[in-house]
């Protein structure tokens, strides 16, 4: 029988901070009737209900993470899998001269934990490893990066007026920019959306989310968008035009586009190009591209709303943010001047 590896919280002391500690297998007891139960199989069920139970972005970083470990390995002449502590110890440091964040770097113990754990290997990330991330963590701070500036009101119109292409890359680059910003969506969940998510009604758009960050389970839920006053700024006006351009074929609702000749594609459109098009679109509005990125869409939407007046709870349910707090990180920049305690006194 294989040796099986499980994980549990650590105590505090050795691997702290580290999140995972190893925990011998409990001892199977030998039978002497055979009641037909494959503990085998039964363990490869389980890692695949846990394996689902990862979101698809998780997947993804954490393949990113072992592919860039597995790199650095190469490199450096050491073994990938299984890794030492020394090894591991020393890639951390390696990836915080390369200017990563601290989660970052946190996250990449988390990713080589898991193919250790999935080859039934003793994980590397010993105390000694620990100590070494918690240094890291005392040189760099674990304050999080200065997100993307949060796109205004009028920045918005700049960037729309700065796409003047009335081929297909034009239409759909402005109805992008306008549904992105009205709807608070995460770009994963704005690249997400087919065609059939969206109706429109006389009030305006109401798009179905299938899946979000923070709806793991694919429950879904229904995101109302209104009409805008200005037809340049109109999310309805601006997707009309879009879905005429692309056409009523079944598929993604913002679709690739070919290099050069602007062909439409039946290829969904990936996060990262939502950011290029916000860089893309602000250089030509004469903006600092570095400033923003698709986050801006995000950050303006929650943003424009806090200084329009909204409440809390109506921002959360547009950006479906479930913490306050989170969302409190993009509305603090409009209410700083709402409240005077010294109204009067000087």
């Amino acid at each position: 029988m294989p040796r099986v590896l499980s994980w549990e919280k650590p105590p505090s002391g050795a691997g702290a901070g580290l999140g995972l500690a190893l925990v011998p297998p409990e001892p199977e007891q030998l039978r002497l009737f055979d009641y037909g139960l494959d503990l085998e199989v039964l363990r490869m069920r389980r890692a695949a209900m846990a394996e689902r139970r990862r979101a698809e972005n998780t997947r993804a970083s954490y393949a990113w993470d072992w592919l860039d470990f597995s790199r650095w390995c190469d490199s450096a002449g050491r073994a990938a899998l299984p890794c030492s502590p020394d090894t591991l110890s020393l890639y951390l440091v390696d990836l915080a001269g390369r200017g990563r964040v601290v989660a970052t770097i946190r996250r990449r113990v988390s990713s080589i934990n898991a193919q250790h754990l999935a080859a039934g290997l003793v994980s590397p990330a010993t105390a000694e490893v620990g100590e070494v991330l918690a240094g890291i963590g005392r040189e760099l701070g674990t304050a999080p990066r200065r997100a993307k500036a949060a796109l205004g009101v009028e920045e918005l119109r700049r960037l729309l007026a700065a796409t003047d292409d009335d081929g297909p890359r034009g239409c759909r680059d402005r109805a992008l920019l306008v549904v992105g910003f009205a709807s608070g969506l995460r770009r994963s969940d704005l690249v997400r959306l087919d065609l059939a998510d969206v109706s429109i009604k006389r009030e305006g758009l109401v798009l179905q989310v299938a899946r979000s960050k923070t709806d793991q389970a694919g429950a879904g839920w229904l995101l109302g968008v209104h009409r805008g006053r200005h037809r340049a700024t109109c999310p309805v006006v601006l997707l009309q035009r879009w879905i005429l351009e692309r056409g009523g074929w079944p598929g993604p609702l913002f679709s690739q586009l070919s290099k050069p000749g602007d062909a439409i594609l039946r290829k969904r459109m990936t996060g990262e190009s939502v950011g290029d098009l916000v860089q893309a679109a602000a250089a030509r509005a004469g903006l600092d591209p570095r400033l923003y990125g698709a986050h801006s869409l995000r950050a303006g939407c929650a943003t424009a709303a806090a200084a329009a007046g909204a409440s809390d709870v109506a921002i959360m349910q547009r950006t479906g943010h479930k913490s306050a707090a989170m969302m409190g990180r993009y509305v603090r920049p409009a209410r700083l001047f709402d409240i005077d305690p010294l109204r009067g006194v000087l």
